[in-house]
């Protein structure tokens, strides 16, 4: 399975992510990411020489945790 690992780990800049991230049609704004970067929210990123990339894998972790299951719910 290393090509599924490659694409999950695929870096996107912060505008692809948004895309990821959004509904289609609704990204979410880079300058949204970036401030959930400075409060500490929001998915994993990586800093490259100044630089902002996220992994699809933490992109999907994010989302994932977002999920509410009804059952569950008071």
């Amino acid at each position: 399975m290393p090509t599924m690992e490659l694409t999950l780990n695929k870096l996107l800049l912060p505008v692809d992510a948004g895309i990821y991230l959004g509904p289609e049609g609704h990204p979410v704004a880079p300058t949204t990411l970036q401030f959930w970067r400075t409060k500490g929210r929001g998915p994993r990123y990586i800093n490259r020489g100044g630089r902002i990339f996220y992994r699809e894998s933490d992109l999907a972790e994010f989302i994932e945790k977002g999920v509410t299951d009804p059952t569950t719910v008071a």
